[in-house]
Protein backbone atom coordinates (compact mmCIF):
# COMPACT_ATOMS: atom_id res chain seq x y z
CA UNK A 1 0.00 0.00 0.00
CA UNK A 2 1.34 3.41 -0.82
CA UNK A 3 2.11 5.84 1.42
CA UNK A 4 0.14 9.08 1.62
CA UNK A 5 2.09 12.11 1.45
CA UNK A 6 0.69 15.57 1.45
CA UNK A 7 3.34 17.61 -0.77
CA UNK A 8 4.45 21.34 -0.05
CA UNK A 9 1.82 23.40 -1.94
CA UNK A 10 2.66 25.34 -4.64
CA UNK A 11 3.03 28.75 -2.74
CA UNK A 12 4.94 26.63 0.38
CA UNK A 13 7.13 25.00 -2.47
CA UNK A 14 8.38 28.68 -3.46
CA UNK A 15 8.19 29.93 0.10
CA UNK A 16 10.57 27.44 1.41
CA UNK A 17 12.99 28.63 -1.50
CA UNK A 18 12.70 32.36 -0.05
CA UNK A 19 13.45 30.75 3.42
CA UNK A 20 16.43 28.70 2.14
CA UNK A 21 17.97 31.91 -0.15
CA UNK A 22 17.13 33.79 3.14
CA UNK A 23 19.69 31.64 4.98
CA UNK A 24 22.81 32.75 2.72
CA UNK A 25 22.31 36.62 4.01
CA UNK A 26 24.79 37.84 5.67
CA UNK A 27 23.13 41.20 7.40
CA UNK A 28 23.73 40.42 10.86
CA UNK A 29 20.28 41.77 11.78
CA UNK A 30 17.38 40.88 9.16
CA UNK A 31 17.93 37.64 7.15
CA UNK A 32 15.72 38.37 3.94
CA UNK A 33 15.24 36.05 0.94
CA UNK A 34 13.06 36.54 -2.29
CA UNK A 35 12.07 33.60 -5.37
CA UNK A 36 10.72 34.88 -8.60
CA UNK A 37 8.54 32.39 -10.35
CA UNK A 38 7.42 32.46 -13.71
CA UNK A 39 4.55 29.83 -14.97
CA UNK A 40 5.34 27.46 -11.61
CA UNK A 41 9.04 27.83 -12.16
CA UNK A 42 11.57 29.26 -9.98
CA UNK A 43 13.83 31.82 -12.13
CA UNK A 44 15.60 33.07 -9.76
CA UNK A 45 16.38 33.91 -6.22
CA UNK A 46 18.21 36.53 -3.98
CA UNK A 47 19.44 37.31 -0.16
CA UNK A 48 20.09 40.63 1.62
CA UNK A 49 23.68 41.24 1.45
CA UNK A 50 26.25 43.00 0.14
CA UNK A 51 27.14 42.73 -3.88
CA UNK A 52 29.65 40.66 -5.48
CA UNK A 53 33.74 41.40 -4.66
CA UNK A 54 32.51 43.52 -1.45
CA UNK A 55 32.88 42.43 2.41
CA UNK A 56 29.76 41.82 3.55
CA UNK A 57 29.14 42.44 7.26
CA UNK A 58 29.91 38.96 8.22
CA UNK A 59 33.35 39.28 7.03
CA UNK A 60 33.61 43.37 7.94
CA UNK A 61 31.13 43.95 10.77
CA UNK A 62 27.65 46.07 10.51
CA UNK A 63 28.39 49.86 9.23
CA UNK A 64 24.88 50.97 11.39
CA UNK A 65 26.33 49.39 14.67
CA UNK A 66 29.69 51.02 13.96
CA UNK A 67 28.52 54.37 13.40
CA UNK A 68 25.71 53.46 15.89
CA UNK A 69 22.79 54.36 14.22
CA UNK A 70 19.60 52.40 14.90
CA UNK A 71 18.76 49.87 13.02
CA UNK A 72 15.41 50.80 12.05
CA UNK A 73 16.78 53.74 10.63
CA UNK A 74 16.18 52.92 6.72
CA UNK A 75 16.91 54.72 3.82
CA UNK A 76 19.58 55.92 4.93
CA UNK A 77 22.47 54.83 2.86
CA UNK A 78 24.62 53.34 5.67
CA UNK A 79 24.19 49.73 4.93
CA UNK A 80 26.37 48.30 2.72
CA UNK A 81 23.46 45.13 1.56
CA UNK A 82 21.22 45.19 -0.94
CA UNK A 83 17.43 43.66 -0.51
CA UNK A 84 16.71 40.30 -1.43
CA UNK A 85 14.19 41.44 -3.95
CA UNK A 86 16.61 43.93 -5.37
CA UNK A 87 19.21 40.96 -5.67
CA UNK A 88 16.60 38.11 -7.17
CA UNK A 89 15.65 40.96 -9.78
CA UNK A 90 19.29 41.92 -10.88
CA UNK A 91 19.82 38.04 -11.95
CA UNK A 92 16.62 38.27 -15.22
CA UNK A 93 16.86 40.60 -17.97
CA UNK A 94 13.12 43.10 -17.63
CA UNK A 95 11.20 41.42 -20.10
CA UNK A 96 11.77 37.99 -18.56
CA UNK A 97 10.72 39.76 -15.08
CA UNK A 98 6.86 40.83 -16.69
CA UNK A 99 3.75 38.81 -15.50
CA UNK A 100 6.00 37.17 -12.74
CA UNK A 101 5.14 36.40 -8.90
CA UNK A 102 7.60 37.27 -6.41
CA UNK A 103 7.46 35.02 -3.18
CA UNK A 104 9.44 37.02 -0.24
CA UNK A 105 10.14 36.42 3.63
CA UNK A 106 9.18 40.31 4.00
CA UNK A 107 6.90 42.65 2.63
CA UNK A 108 8.61 44.78 0.61
CA UNK A 109 9.70 47.95 1.29
CA UNK A 110 9.15 51.16 -0.37
CA UNK A 111 12.45 50.90 -2.31
CA UNK A 112 11.68 47.70 -3.58
CA UNK A 113 8.00 47.81 -4.29
CA UNK A 114 9.12 50.68 -7.03
CA UNK A 115 11.75 48.06 -8.64
CA UNK A 116 8.49 45.51 -8.60
CA UNK A 117 6.26 47.74 -10.22
CA UNK A 118 9.11 49.16 -12.58
CA UNK A 119 9.74 45.56 -13.78
CA UNK A 120 6.31 43.88 -14.09
CA UNK A 121 5.54 42.13 -11.58
CA UNK A 122 2.14 41.26 -11.07
CA UNK A 123 2.40 39.49 -7.62
CA UNK A 124 3.57 39.32 -4.09
CA UNK A 125 3.71 36.82 -1.54
CA UNK A 126 5.29 37.57 1.54
CA UNK A 127 5.51 35.61 4.84
CA UNK A 128 5.92 38.13 7.58
CA UNK A 129 5.68 42.28 7.74
CA UNK A 130 8.12 44.91 7.63
CA UNK A 131 7.50 47.93 9.30
CA UNK A 132 8.39 51.17 7.60
CA UNK A 133 6.87 54.01 8.41
CA UNK A 134 5.18 56.05 5.65
CA UNK A 135 5.69 53.45 4.00
CA UNK A 136 4.78 54.42 0.25
CA UNK A 137 4.57 50.52 -0.81
CA UNK A 138 0.59 49.65 -0.21
CA UNK A 139 -0.12 52.79 -2.33
CA UNK A 140 2.68 52.17 -4.99
CA UNK A 141 1.04 48.25 -5.09
CA UNK A 142 -2.30 49.45 -5.25
CA UNK A 143 -1.89 51.90 -8.17
CA UNK A 144 -0.13 49.34 -10.43
CA UNK A 145 -2.70 46.74 -9.48
CA UNK A 146 -0.52 44.37 -7.86
CA UNK A 147 -1.72 41.42 -6.15
CA UNK A 148 -0.53 40.88 -2.34
CA UNK A 149 -1.06 38.01 -0.61
CA UNK A 150 0.11 37.16 3.11
CA UNK A 151 1.44 33.48 3.32
CA UNK A 152 1.03 31.81 6.47
CA UNK A 153 2.30 28.64 7.12
CA UNK A 154 1.45 27.76 10.72
CA UNK A 155 3.92 25.77 12.86
CA UNK A 156 1.99 22.80 12.37
CA UNK A 157 2.56 22.68 8.83
CA UNK A 158 6.32 24.11 8.64
CA UNK A 159 6.96 20.63 11.05
CA UNK A 160 4.92 18.55 8.51
CA UNK A 161 7.11 20.40 5.90
CA UNK A 162 10.39 19.35 8.03
CA UNK A 163 9.02 16.10 8.45
CA UNK A 164 9.28 15.81 4.62
CA UNK A 165 12.27 17.68 3.89
CA UNK A 166 14.30 15.48 6.37
CA UNK A 167 12.66 11.87 4.56
CA UNK A 168 14.22 13.25 1.26
CA UNK A 169 17.58 13.95 2.78
CA UNK A 170 17.79 10.91 4.92
CA UNK A 171 15.65 8.05 4.27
Amino acid sequence: MARKIRRPSWDESFMLAAALAASRSSCLHIKAGAGIVKDKRLIASGYNGAPQNIENCLERGCRKEEYRIPFETKGTGTCRGAHAEKNAMDQIAREDLKGTTIYTIRYPCSACAKEIVGNGIVEVVYARGYDEPDSLTDELFKEARVKLRHLRISEIRLKELEQSLRSVLYD
